[in-house]
């Protein structure tokens, strides 16, 4: 096979993650605290991606506003281009 597994080394793959049965050792929140914890993940990660964006909006910005100082004409109308993709 291109992928280097073979029907052979599958077989003996998958009787090997059945022995070792890593499922049962899973990681993860088991009690009601840990579980409330983990399930706030989703957004704090929104939550810093959001961030990242507006602070790259702001610098967008602050580049156009220093060309314009500059007597020079950004290449993009990058105002438009963030007032059509403001949806965060």
């Amino acid at each position: 096979m291109a992928n280097g597994w073979t029907p052979e080394r599958k077989a003996r793959q998958s009787a090997l993650i059945r022995a070792w049965k890593p499922w049962e050792r899973s990681t993860g929140p088991k009690t009601a605290a840990g579980k409330a914890e983990s399930s706030k993940n989703r957004q704090r990660a929104l939550d810093a991606a959001r961030q990242e964006i507006e602070s790259a909006r702001k610098a967008l910005v602050l580049a156009e506003r220093n060309l314009e100082r500059l007597g020079q004409k950004p290449r993009h109308d990058l105002m438009a281009i963030l007032a059509m993709t403001k949806h965060f």
